[in-house]
């Protein structure tokens, strides 16, 4: 009887431990994607870009890690921005996170937000205008306009290629346009790519509420890595 006690109390044991274990694990891994998918949403988040909109600076196929961290964006910056974004029930939010936060913000499932990677070449207040696809800018308090170039904030090239002859200028992006001004909280934002690129030219000014994150350096390809610092 003590014997077959005694292997009796070491299963009970074993079950419960091995139960303790399963348990330490699932708490592990829920807890690892809680705290990847905090920091992939409200810190630093990898961002895929898709197309040729950003050449020569970004191109398709480059992989860069953005942040929401900080607001104010810089003349010149690299930004995230999505616009028209669905309405989705309290329901859908969840199940939308969930499946973010289980393919490292790869899969949103419910949710039709489509991100941008654009250039913010205006800033509220300016008054701007674009010959031959280059931006001039007045910025606010200012009396006289410079070129984009004079005024960066951050160091970048553009891509100005000269468009095909019969091209007719009033079909995609123009390369001219009149003089507009920036009221409050509205920034205008280019591709680097002028010649082919959907911008503020075709969908208008852009609101800061638009602006989800700042693009701070590319990792991949891993031969091209770098910083899109400021210049001081």
């Amino acid at each position: 009887m003590g014997k077959n006690t005694n292997i009796y109390e070491l299963s009970y044991s074993l079950r419960q431990e091995r139960r303790r274990f399963i348990r330490r694990t699932f708490l592990f891994v829920v807890s690892f994607f809680i705290v990847m998918n905090a920091i992939l949403n409200f810190v630093i988040c990898p961002v895929q870009q898709r197309s040729t909109s950003m050449e020569p600076n970004v191109p398709s196929g480059t992989s860069v890690f953005a942040t929401p961290i900080g607001k104010k964006i810089k003349r010149g910056e690299i930004i995230i921005i999505s616009r028209n974004e669905k309405k989705l029930t309290a329901r859908q939010r969840l199940a939308d996170m969930a499946a973010a936060a289980f393919t490292f913000q790869k899969i949103h499932p419910w949710s039709d937000e489509k991100p941008m990677m654009r250039r913010a070449v205006g800033l509220p207040g300016d008054t701007l205008y674009m010959k031959d696809f280059i931006l001039y800018v007045q910025p606010k308090d200012e009396k006289h306009f410079f070129t984009e170039f004079e005024l960066n904030q951050v160091s970048y090239s553009v891509d100005i290629t000269v468009p095909p002859s019969g091209w007719d200028p009033k079909i995609g992006a123009r390369g001219s346009f009149d003089k507009i001004t920036l009221g409050e909280n509205e920034f205008f934002v280019l591709g680097d790519n002028r010649l082919s690129c959907v911008d503020s030219r075709l969908f208008g000014k852009v609101n800061v509420s638009e602006i989800k994150k700042r693009v701070l350096m590319s990792y991949y390809p891993f031969n091209q890595i770098k910083i899109f610092k400021s210049q001081k």
